[in-house]
């Protein structure tokens, strides 16, 4: 086990934010103590923390090392393992408690979503330790570095005006994000990782062949990861990651900042030579072990060609971890796991628009128009902000799978999202906004609609409603015109009354009437298309 002190990290750039002791916030209120777990293929690390306010103080930054590289090969975690993880999250929370550790969040990365039997350790560590191990998928990873970005920026001076690709190349997978001006909109996750490809290549025998054979798969992973993006050139390129972090240190032994910098040149010239090196000769010019300079390279490697593909102007590697997003979500006003604001969210379902070929006008009418329902209907659904925004999301994209097929799109749609990466939702949200946008038209839910029963009850009701007020407003632009863009709706003797902002009406009552069972089987009410009042 290593336990860095807070001064350490922070004399060492290891650390994410730079922290001040707190002990109340501005307003009085006490501090508290959290812990946060990272749970990884090589180690398990925690931060013990003191929150008061927006201010955080590390406490303990704790790694124990644990080996779990066995499930990238068998799929599977063997005793030994699972043993290490256990007897490192038992110290940790005894370190936990012996802070008064009020809150404790720990999560599982790509090792455990990997192997098969990782629900006996998640077990495992609910009885022996009192602690729910999630193991959470590469959109919610991504989302975590994107809220340690967002809290670490201002503070650095980074501004994040124009477009933003973060990086986390870790052990087992790589965790890809493109913001726009601060918002995040598109993730994505691949099997890309510095052990991953270790495990892969270490028994080419020549050192040399090594290194090329990384080079040449390091650049056929740079062109999957920006040919999954919605734009392939960015204006900055920010990468995290513990051996991209010691590969600034060997690059530039003399670097103390904040936030570090690599020179594309000197990258390429580093790995020009580690290339030629035999592999106890490339050990001691890293001052490492064979096993951690082998994996050096494949993280080089990445970076260097996806800043040469991506036209990156600049290489930019901040000090912080997942643990800081961890952190950020347990901040007082955040959103919390699995969560981001409206406008993130919405901001990724209009990308998953544009990606998939879609009238971005015609989509943010229809979604206006829904929420318009939804607002003057809350005392019959009586639901809330987020439910409103799952609606809104759906609405966006509920045309996406036209780009597949047309006759059947609204059941494409429906797997496209199941299958697509969205920061921000949980998984029985993902499930309901693809539910939602599924029964957009054609037949209500039925019971051999297996995507449709397996949501929880509450949930199979709230998509239920969502999608019987999205059907009215798919029903209201018949033309894909925006023809109508506001209505007025009110209840009288037992009917939902839609005034719309026309005079003439007919088709969309026709259309309306062809849709509006789903609404009367929920509410009871007979749906009645007016034009605007005065005619």
């Amino acid at each position: 086990m290593r336990v860095q002190r807070p001064q350490e990290r922070l004399r060492g750039g290891t650390g994410a934010l730079v922290r001040r002791r707190v002990a109340t916030a501005a307003d009085g209120t006490a501090a508290r103590t959290v812990a946060v777990i990272d749970c990884g293929a090589s180690s398990v690390r925690a931060f013990i923390a003191e929150i008061a306010g927006a201010e955080q103080r590390v406490l303990e930054d704790i790694v124990h090392p644990v080996d779990l590289t066995v499930a990238f090969s068998s799929g599977r975690l063997d005793r030994a393992g699972m043993d290490a993880v256990a007897r490192a999250v038992g110290a940790i929370m005894t370190a936990a408690r012996g802070y008064g550790v009020s809150t404790a969040r720990a999560v599982g990365t790509s090792a455990l979503r990997e192997a098969e039997n990782t629900d006996v350790l998640v077990e495992r560590l609910r009885v022996e330790h009192g602690i729910e191990l999630e193991v959470i998928d590469g959109p919610e990873a991504a989302r975590l570095h994107f809220e340690a970005l967002r809290l670490f920026a201002p503070r650095a001076g980074l501004g994040l005006a124009g477009s933003t690709l973060m990086i986390d190349i870790g052990g087992g997978s790589t965790a890809v994000s493109l913001a726009r001006d601060g918002k995040l909109v598109h993730t994505v996750d691949e099997h890309f990782g510095t052990i991953r490809m270790w495990e892969q290549f270490q028994s080419l025998r020549d050192a040399a062949d090594f290194a090329v054979t990384v080079d040449r798969f390091s650049l056929g992973a740079a062109h999957m990861l920006l040919g999954r993006l919605p734009q392939r050139q960015v204006d900055r390129l920010v990468v995290t990651g513990g051996e991209v972090r010691r590969l600034v240190q060997l690059l530039d032994p003399e670097s103390d900042g904040l936030i570090e910098e690599i020179d594309t040149a000197r990258l390429a010239a580093w790995i020009k030579r580690m290339a030629g090196l035999p592999t106890a000769r490339r050990a001691e010019a890293c001052g490492m072990d064979a096993v951690s300079a082998g994996r050096l390279l494949p993280a080089a490697s990445l970076v260097r060609h996806l800043c040469a593909e991506s036209g990156a102007k600049r290489v930019l590697v901040p000090p912080f971890t997942l643990r800081d997003g961890l952190l950020a979500d347990l901040l007082p006003g955040a959103h919390g796991p699995h969560h981001l604001d409206a406008d993130h969210l919405l901001a990724e379902a209009r990308q998953l628009v544009a990606r998939y070929g879609g009238h971005l006008p015609y989509a943010e009418n229809t979604a206006s128009l829904a929420v318009q329902i939804f607002d003057q209907t809350t005392a019959l659904h009586r639901l809330g902000a987020r439910e409103r925004l799952l609606l809104e999301f759906s609405a966006l994209v509920h045309d996406i799978g036209s780009y597949i097929n047309v006759r059947n799109r609204h059941k494409h749609t429906m797997y496209l999202i199941q299958a697509v990466d969205i920061a921000g939702l949980t998984r029985n949200e993902k499930d309901m906004v693809a539910n939602i946008a599924r029964y957009h038209r054609k037949s209500p839910p039925e019971p051999h609609h297996e995507d449709f029963t397996r949501l929880p009850r509450r949930e199979r009701v709230v998509a239920s409603h969502l999608a019987a007020i999205l059907r009215l407003a798919y029903a209201l632009d018949v033309e894909r015109q925006q023809r109508v863009r506001k209505v007025r709706v009110t209840v009288d003797d037992g009917r939902l009354l839609l005034r719309l902002d026309r005079r003439q009406v007919a088709l969309e009552g026709w259309s309306v009437a062809g849709k509006a069972r789903m609404f009367e089987d929920a509410f009871g009410l007979q749906v009645v298309v007016l034009p605007r009042e005065g005619e």
